[in-house]
């Protein structure tokens, strides 16, 4: 976390002094990208604390991404409105480097660390976890089953659905003839619901399992998209905005707690790191090919309905997820 926090908001202070596109590239696309990839030993790090009650801290922890996308970006339009931007990026990188690496600095990477063991073990779970031993799959072991591919290939399928709908979902609802105003609210909409289903779907998650409710919220975005089929009109669209946003925020939160429950920590951060490299992939083509969709054929309807059958791709490879039947595993 503290180098994360010192690439981003350095990143982020170096971009104020851009004078040449070759420093955009890599002040911006590079460190600033190296400075954002805090999800996954935040996510670890919560998983290892939590054996009880670990999608609802979860879903709490995560859903601070969707708050700062409510806050940023109004902060960022008065500074720039007021200071101009490159007085922005300094305001902004500064505050980075100070409250992210001094907020790093009091992280554990799990208790037993402090001779602790994490919230709701019991009995000899609880002595081996306050000694630091953590169960589960090694990388390579884990690399070998057929349930880590399966949870790879599901992500990449959320990450083209997710990224392509985000991108594209404004301009499509301009493009039908809906407000500018109004067609970024939608957006906003999205990002509010999806706080909501952050900590509701992680909180539901230990109750019926990480693959019932990945299942439940990959259906239900599946069928949000569907619907934009017919989404011709303002109410409809921010009906779609509610749904997706809910199920969106469910599918974020379920990262890291299915990944644990299927390969446990031992290799925690390394087997999320990627899983969420799937979902980093399917994000980067899911985009590009819906903007190339709507170049070619005038419309976004193709491009919504390939994103929806995403979606029930996911659902499918989910629901084919299985218990591995003991570590190390091929099946």
């Amino acid at each position: 976390m503290t180098t994360s926090g010192f690439f981003l908001g350095l990143g982020f202070l170096l971009t104020s002094q851009l004078t040449a596109i070759w420093q955009l590239y890599l002040y911006y696309g590079v460190m600033v990208s190296i400075g954002i990839s805090t999800l996954p030993p935040i996510m670890s790090t919560i998983a290892r604390w939590f054996s009880k009650k670990r999608g609802l801290m979860t879903g709490i922890t995560v859903s601070g991404i969707g708050t700062g996308t409510i806050i940023m970006p109004p902060v960022a339009r008065l500074l720039i409105s007021n200071y101009g931007w490159r007085t922005a990026y300094i305001v902004i990188g500064a505050v980075i480097l100070v409250v992210i690496i001094l907020a790093a600095q009091f992280l554990r990477r799990d208790p037993g660390k402090m001779g602790q063991a994490p919230y709701g073990e019991s009995g000899a779970d609880r002595e081996d976890a306050a000694t630091g031993e953590m169960k589960g799959f090694s990388r390579e072991q884990a690399f070998r089953t057929r349930q880590f591919w399966l949870l790879c290939f599901i992500y990449v399928c959320y990450g083209f659905f997710v990224q392509a709908t985000l991108v594209h979902i404004v301009p499509h609802a301009t493009d039908i003839g809906v407000p500018a105003i109004s067609a970024a609210g939608i957006l906003s909409i999205v990002g509010g619901l999806s706080i909501l289903g952050r900590i509701s779907v992680g909180s539901v998650s230990d109750r019926i399992g990480c693959r019932r409710a990945l299942i439940f919220v990959f259906g239900l975005s599946s069928a949000a998209l569907f619907w934009l089929q017919a989404g011709g009109e303002l109410w409809m669209l921010s009906l779609f905005a509610v749904v997706f946003g809910f199920g969106y925020g469910g599918m974020v939160v379920l990262e890291s707690p299915i990944t644990a429950e299927f390969f446990g920590l031992k290799a925690h951060g390394a087997i999320l790191g990627m899983v969420l490299l799937g979902a980093t992939v399917g994000g980067g083509v899911g985009p590009l090919l819906a903007g190339r969709i709507f170049d070619i054929t005038g419309s976004y309807q193709l491009a919504f309905l390939i994103c929806g059958l995403f979606g029930v791709t996911g659902v499918i490879l989910a629901a084919l997820l299985k218990p591995i039947r003991k570590e190390g595993s091929t099946n």
